[in-house]
């Protein structure tokens, strides 16, 4: 019988399970710059409701590469994004 390894990220909702601990950190250090994202998204702009604001956190963590390019002084990386493979925000799960 063979013993096999199994990493998760304690702040994944999911519980998803990785055999590649590079995976399981990756995911960690995403949801925690959602988590703290969200903190700061909720703290400036009144109105803005938790599930809305741990969405948006999510997004920008999913894309975040894109976003530092466009930060970069290449704004046009956002809008070149495949929209077919981009959730429209209300569509994605609240995993809060």
């Amino acid at each position: 019988m063979a013993v096999t390894t199994l990493y998760m990220s304690d702040r994944d909702p999911e519980k998803r399970t990785f055999t590649d601990k590079k995976e399981a950190d990756a995911l960690d250090k995403k949801l925690e710059f959602a988590e703290n994202l969200r903190l700061f998204l909720e703290a400036r702009i009144v109105g803005l409701d938790e599930e809305k604001a741990e969405q948006i956190g999510l997004l920008i963590a999913d894309y975040k590469d894109e976003m530092l390019t466009a930060l970069k002084g290449k704004p046009e990386v956002l809008a070149n994004i495949d929209k077919d493979n981009v959730e429209a925000i209300d569509s994605l799960k609240n995993t809060g």
